[in-house]
């Protein structure tokens, strides 16, 4: 689109860098900037460059609908990190419980997609994140760090490949490699938690991020920055591979200055074209169905064997380290969520809306594959449901 034709920008603000550089660009471009401010993520330093910041939590939809429709916004970006926890603890309206009542799987793509159609519905158009951003979209080629080696080029080219079925399978968008294995896949954790649990092996290995094919380019936009490369230099990651043209990275000098100091290879590359993988699964209402899906995909891929999911989200997929691992780490996300979904449910019902109680974690594994009793067991402790 082109920018001439925005007057007036409105910005769903989420944490980091990103809602800065859109509103920046938004400005340089003569266009006022109206923010809705996600309480506990977006900053205050943001304030300046807007016309009008105001706050709504996590899970309104109505208050800023409202406010944007009074501020004559036309037309709008999503910028900035979400958690993924938020899944789990935002307080819904009205108007966003309806919207989620009529979700199969609730994640990023099916949560924001329903809100760039309710937006669009009250005639605010939902523009890619990247509006304004072209500029700090690299296209293909090497950017800082030594030059890629031909094993590299060819671990890359795996990552990839692999990384785009992960992306296909709304699993995740970031995976760590090293030679033809994945050694850890992304899914609930963030790709910061993904370089921890994926480096610090004793060589180096490979972090490779992408987009999955017909990629919804309004939300969920691969991002790279120095927080990425810090977390890289302190796990050990050497090599770091994104898509071309498709992926923001941000304060690049800053980046291209920090990878040639510790010797991280980084380039951008056009992510392989998927040929004849089979279509994305059905959403499924049953946790139980949507687990068994995923191990089953991830089996076929060469990956693992487990999944675990809860309600609709994949929390977690096996990978080189095993499922003792896989478990684990889904435990740990799901402990930090207990006490606020247990808290947001008795909340619900005070109020006399009627929610279903907290859903369990479901583990399921792929056809022919048998969990180790100890998995099991711990698995049965740290309450997932296994049949």
């Amino acid at each position: 689109m082109n920018h001439a034709d925005i007057k007036v920008l409105g910005i769903i603000a989420g944490a980091g860098e990103f809602p800065r550089l859109v509103m920046e660009g938004a400005r340089r471009a003569g266009v006022e900037v109206v923010c809705m401010a996600i309480r506990g993520a977006a900053s205050d330093e943001l304030r300046p460059l807007c016309r009008s910041f105001r706050r709504f939590r996590a899970g309104a939809v109505e208050g800023p609908l409202a406010y944007f429709r009074e501020e004559g916004v036309q037309h709008l970006v999503l910028a900035g990190q979400i958690k993924p926890a938020t899944l789990y603890t935002m307080w819904p309206d009205a108007t966003a419980r309806r919207l989620l009542g009529q979700m199969d799987r609730r994640n990023a793509h099916s949560i924001f997609g329903a809100v760039c159609q309710l937006a669009a519905e009250h005639g605010i158009t939902v523009l890619p994140s990247t509006t304004f951003m072209e500029e700090c979209m690299p296209p293909a080629g090497h950017l800082a760090g030594p030059a890629p080696t031909e094993e590299q080029l060819k671990e890359a080219r795996f990552g990839l490949a692999q990384a785009r079925e992960i992306a296909r399978l709304d699993i995740g968008q970031s995976i760590i490699v090293h030679g033809q294995q994945v050694v850890c896949v992304e899914a609930f954790k963030g790709t910061n938690e993904c370089i921890r649990s994926g480096g610090y092996r004793g060589h180096g290995v490979t972090l490779c991020k992408v987009t999955k094919e017909g990629h919804d380019m309004r939300f969920d936009v691969p991002c790279l920055g120095l927080g990425t490369i810090r977390n890289a230099i302190r796990a050990g990651v050497n090599h770091i591979v994104f898509e071309a043209s498709r992926t923001i990275l941000f304060q690049r000098d800053e980046v291209v200055a920090l990878c040639n100091e510790h010797g991280i290879t980084l380039h951008a590359m056009e992510a392989p074209q998927t040929k004849d993988a089979p279509e994305e699964p059905a959403h499924m209402a049953d946790d139980a169905a949507h687990a068994a899906a995923m191990a089953e995909e991830i089996q076929r891929l060469g990956i693992g064997h487990i999944a675990v999911v809860c309600d609709g989200v994949i929390i977690a997929v096996d990978d080189a380290d095993g499922p003792l691992k896989c478990i684990r780490r889904a435990a740990a996300y799901m402990q930090q969520l207990r006490f606020m979904r247990l808290f947001n449910w008795i909340c619900n019902l005070l109020m006399g809306r009627k929610t279903p109680p907290p859903a369990p974690m479901v583990l399921r594994t792929a056809p022919g594959y048998t969990l180790p009793p100890e998995a099991a067991n711990i698995a049965r402790k740290v309450g997932m449901a296994l049949e």
